[in-house]
């Protein structure tokens, strides 16, 4: 009896150490946006931008600049405290009232507002904006199977495409990168562009950056390869979000068949 014990233990141990040296599991975009109201305030770490940090709770870019006393290019002195909540005896925003001129980051000349304007894209969204922020028209950034689709709130927060390694990704319409990088956990090498005031879209998982931040796109530009990093397979996660929140993108990309 007590061997039996011994080797219940020794194959519990076994177990426990194989688990050890699988290294860590990979974590799933459509759990990584924290809901809002969680945490009430963030350190500024290297490699943070104001984009980023929105993008990774949820928000408006332009409500934590308000909240924050931040100023178009949203500079960020390491290790500032950054509110990621309405200061208290005021309402949070995001309604689109207020609108801020932005300017690209290290490019002083270009706004994300003139980048973008035109007639409305094919979701009927868009249809309710001012013409200042719409998106003419948008673009698949990539062909392929849809393996993964938008569930809204506490799931998908985009569409994941399939594909190939190397497999060339496209800006989804004209606009200014704000961010390109690694540093938001699970979504590999990530590229979120700013198509105006109120349009952002993110391109995920690539294995390789073909633009920096600050590069004004064209729509249909070349911008990233598609890859697996932080992904179980290669594959495209694209999100669209508008006034910071998650949208899906089937709503505003054209019918793949067209």
């Amino acid at each position: 009896m007590q061997n039996a014990r011994k080797c219940c233990r020794y194959a519990w141990v076994a177990v426990v150490v194989l688990a050890g040296c699988a290294g860590e599991p990979v974590v799933p975009v459509s759990d990584l946006t924290s809901p809002r109201g969680r945490y009430a305030a963030r350190v500024v770490r290297p490699g943070d931008t104001l984009y980023m940090i929105a993008w990774e709770v949820g928000l408006d870019y332009r409500q934590l600049a308000d909240w924050n006393g931040l100023v178009a290019p949203y500079r960020m002195a390491l290790g500032r405290r950054i509110r990621l909540s309405a200061p208290g005896g005021t309402k949070p925003g995001g309604d689109g009232k207020t609108r801020t001129r932005v300017t690209a980051l290290s490019n002083e000349k270009s706004t994300a507002a003139e980048v973008v304007s035109g007639t409305s894209g094919s979701g009927a969204k868009s249809n309710t904006l001012d013409p200042k922020y719409r998106v003419s028209r948008w673009l698949w950034p990539a062909y392929g199977p849809i393996i993964q689709h938008f569930t809204g709130k506490n799931g998908n927060n985009g569409v994941d495409i399939s594909g190939r390694k190397g497999t060339l990704i496209r800006a989804a319409a004209d606009g200014v990168v704000v961010y390109a990088g690694s540093g938001l956990r699970g979504y590999g090498q990530l590229l979120i562009i700013q198509h105006n005031e109120v349009f952002l879209s993110a391109y995920a998982h690539n294995q390789a950056l073909l633009v920096g931040e600050g590069a004004t796109v064209r729509r249909g530009q070349t911008v990233a390869e598609m890859g697996d990093t932080d992904a179980e397979s290669p594959r495209l996660h694209f999100e669209i979000r508008r006034d910071g929140k998650p949208v899906n993108p089937l709503d505003y990309l054209p019918d793949q068949s067209s």
